[in-house]
């Protein structure tokens, strides 16, 4: 089997594209497949991708929906379709395109003609993710329709994405549900192996299933935790889309510093702001380094509940990698009510397994307040939730050509 992974969205050493292609390697093996991430990548010695394609989608993103300019479309399909056009796709039996972006979509349709393989289409950001609504959102929207329908006709295609469908401007459709695969990572267990390493609510749990290799042990402030406070974990970029600055509203809330710690695992580089937080405020932990998957899951093993109040203008239909992560280390999340497309899944994989409040901190703080009544029973649906989980998490659930 010979695998190529088209990834211009790959371009740091973090990320979803770079966890899917770090563990499709270890799963393949590196001589079957052959990554091609954006011009800006760094090779790895456990990611050696070859840096390729000169259109970077989050860029072109950041202008659009931060900046409010216009992008010369043109000059950006005629680089995607020269990037395309260098590829000899007849080597490979399998193409995958796990994060498609309109630009590289429309490109790919107008560039292969012909693949005898599996195409493999992955929305792990909808559409709409990368535009602000506008005629030009709209366009690419109906060209990115088009341009699947137009592959369809002409090779065999597996369309996917995290919550199965695909909604753009225009229309929504159906397609497979595909989660990426975590299988480096021994994560839980039975039922029982779950139960024999997790720790009560307010206590350190890092052991809690994750299975750790010396040197990548998660962080140990168990010192930190004063017995009965429930931990609530934030894990990523400290953006407002994330709820971040809800969750320090949080954090300045006698009741609630009393009651709960509140975790930030932050990406590398955010000292400054790990100083800022955290200072007179001991209802915060913060740490701010690169964590690879067994690190980033012992992180995760050591908190309680596991924060997703994202906004409902970014999220309402969109997942979050967070979402599974959390479920997948039988933890219960906190989530934004009008988060339709996390709500959905959760309810799919493990129902019962998270709180819901509206957007804001007082509506977070009034959910938190009685959470206690039932947040045992939030844990024991998470960790039922993480056995269902594990199933579609796998490299055969991916590979499939129909629902697992």
């Amino acid at each position: 089997m010979s695998i190529l992974v088209l990834a211009p969205t790959l371009k740091t050493s973090s990320g979803h594209d770079h966890a899917f292609c770090t563990e499709l390697i270890r799963y393949v093996g590196a001589s079957d497949v052959r990554v091609l991430a954006s011009e800006k990548f760094q090779p790895e010695p456990e990611l050696p991708a070859l840096p390729l394609f000169s259109v970077d989608p989050y860029e072109y993103r950041w202008i659009h929906r931060e900046k409010k300019e216009s992008l010369p479309w043109k000059t950006l399909l005629r680089s995607a379709v020269q990037d395309l056009q260098k590829i000899d796709f007849s080597l490979y039996d399998k193409v995958i395109l796990h994060t498609a972006d309109p630009v590289y979509l429309i490109a790919l349709d107008r560039s292969l003609r012909r693949f005898d393989g599996l195409l493999y289409l992955g929305f792990m950001l909808p559409p709409t993710f990368w535009l602000r609504s506008t005629i030009a959102r709209t366009i690419l929207s109906i060209a990115s329709d088009i341009a699947i329908g137009s592959l369809r006709r002409r090779m065999r295609v597996v369309l996917y994405s995290e919550t199965g469908a695909i909604r753009f401007d225009h229309r929504s459709g159906k397609c497979l549900l595909k989660l990426p695969p975590v299988q480096s990572v021994k994560i839980g267990g039975t039922d029982a192996e779950v139960e024999s390493t997790s720790n009560p609510v307010g206590t350190s749990s890092r052991s809690s299933g994750v299975s750790m290799e010396p040197g990548h042990e998660a962080p140990d402030e168990r010192e930190l935790i004063p017995t009965g406070r429930v931990t609530i974990g934030f894990f990523g970029a400290a953006l407002d889309d994330k709820g971040f600055q809800i969750l320090l509203q949080l954090a300045a809330d006698p009741a609630v510093r009393s009651r709960f710690l509140i975790k930030l695992f932050l990406p590398p580089g955010q000292h400054e702001l790990v100083e800022k937080v955290t200072v007179s405020n001991d209802a915060i932990w913060a740490n701010s380094e690169d964590r690879d998957l067994r690190t980033y899951f012992g992180c995760m093993a050591s908190v309680d509940l596991v924060y997703t109040l994202y906004s409902p203008v970014a999220y309402k239909d969109r997942m979050s990698g967070i979402v599974q992560d959390a479920i997948l280390a039988g933890k219960p999340l906190l989530v934004t009510s009008s988060c339709t497309e996390m709500r959905r899944f959760v309810d799919r994989v493990a129902p019962g397994a998270y709180a819901h409040a509206d957007y804001s901190a007082s509506s977070l703080a009034s959910c938190l307040s009685s959470i206690a009544d039932q947040f045992s029973n939030l844990t024991v649906q998470a960790r039922a939730g993480a056995e269902k989980l594990r199933k579609l998490k796998t490299f055969e659930a991916y590979f499939a050509t129909a629902e697992i």
